[in-house]
């Protein structure tokens, strides 16, 4: 099982799913969790860096919106080479891995006021459940309206 990193008031029990999930629909409908309470973290390549964007999963990413935010000319989902130099498969990325902790965060705002989330615990059947506010500890966190 892949050990998560220590951020503090992150406290969490690692739960278990009966099978393999990939997607936030998949996700949510597995756990009996609402949609918009499993987090969506996508690995983006700009002009310049890579980062990860976190949103509410029934949300889909704006990239116009990072775009301007970043000051960058492209910004694009990234490639399944980048995933894997990372060492996080589709549907395991999870910010509290230690290769996705260390890149710029961006929070959109939509998700802080949520009282919780779920997501992958570095595996695709494991996950879970933490108060959003705690992604916002990471010294590389940038915070705007990312979501449509």
């Amino acid at each position: 099982m892949r050990q998560l990193i220590h951020v503090p008031g992150l406290n969490y029990e690692i739960k278990s799913l009966k099978h393999n999930v990939v997607s936030c629909l998949e996700a949510s409908t597995a756990k009996g969790l609402p949609l918009q309470n499993e987090l969506k973290s996508l690995i983006l390549s700009t002009s310049s860096y890579i980062c990860v964007v976190h949103l509410p999963g029934n949300k889909n990413v704006n990239l116009r919106s990072i775009k301007r935010k970043l000051n960058v000319n492209e910004v694009y989902l990234a490639s399944r080479d980048i995933l894997a130099s990372l060492d996080v498969p589709p549907g395991t990325v999870c910010p509290f891995v230690d290769s996705i902790w260390k890149l710029p965060q961006l929070v959109s705002e939509d998700l802080i006021d949520l009282q919780f989330v779920s997501t992958n615990a570095g595996e695709l059947n494991r996950y879970i459940v933490f108060n959003p506010q705690v992604i916002l500890q990471n010294p590389n966190v940038v915070t705007g309206i990312f979501s449509k």
